[in-house]
């Protein structure tokens, strides 16, 4: 499991045109269609990670906060492999070896972030004293 918190600069980001926006993130600001062909460096083409026409997934949830002085998202995401997280962060911030980075790292930075370990439901009933 991993958890993040993420520090927004939304006057950054909505001072770029509608076009950039939507290249930014790699969809349709109105209605969240994706774009096609998708920016190599839009932040959906980043953090989506294919190996061998497979999608290596994770359960990702998000939600976003702000003050009067700040605003962001606090992020969590789930996997079975830990080594997704270490991919799809190299990705964003362009360790991956291509040269690229995710556009969305221009406008939102983490100030925080942990892994945990969360065993699944079978791991745990191993773990059960057998009366």
């Amino acid at each position: 499991m991993i958890t993040q918190k993420w520090v927004h600069n939304l006057d950054g980001f909505h001072a770029q045109s509608l076009e950039d926006q939507e290249g930014t993130i790699g969809r349709t600001k109105p209605d969240s269609v994706e774009l096609e062909p998708k920016p190599a460096t839009a932040h959906i083409a980043r953090a989506v990670i294919e190996e061998d026409g497979e999608e290596l997934e994770i359960y990702r949830r998000s939600t976003p906060y702000g003050t009067l002085a700040e605003h962001g998202l606090y992020f969590i995401a789930f996997s079975a492999d830990p080594s997704r997280f270490t991919k799809m962060l190299a990705r964003m911030f362009g360790l991956s070896g291509d040269g690229l980075h995710d556009h969305l790292t221009d406008f939102t930075h983490p100030v925080s972030g942990a892994f945990y370990f969360a065993p699944s439901l079978e791991a745990l009933a191993g773990c059960l004293p057998s009366d």
